[in-house]
């Protein structure tokens, strides 16, 4: 099984432009690799990742998050499925959907 973490999305991480990595997940995460592809709804996004003391996705989340409507208590698995010369791949996978009256909180 591959390494994954879960996020509630809550109203910042759809108007900020990254979206922080749960510091339990960092010790997957190749300190060498500063970029992400993240594969959700059949197409690959690509963004930087953060790697200093706290680790994020960023330089595309904003984009990614606008082009595909993604709302607000939306429960988003994100499965690293590979670590490759250049770059990380999550697989990304919407496991629920929330609505405006749902805590949002991440996991």
């Amino acid at each position: 099984m591959n390494p994954s973490f879960e996020v509630l999305m809550k109203d910042s991480y759809i108007t900020q432009d990254y979206m922080h990595i749960p510091e339990y997940f960092y010790e997957h995460l190749p300190e060498s690799h500063s970029t992400a592809v993240l594969h959700y709804d059949g197409e690959p996004w690509f963004m930087k990742i953060n790697m200093g003391k706290r680790r994020w996705f960023k330089d595309g989340w904003k984009y990614f998050v606008m082009n595909n409507n993604i709302k607000r208590g939306w429960l988003i698995n994100f499965e690293l499925v590979e670590i490759t010369e250049f770059c990380v791949i999550f697989q990304l996978h919407v496991t629920g959907r929330g609505t405006l009256q749902d805590p949002v909180e991440i996991n």
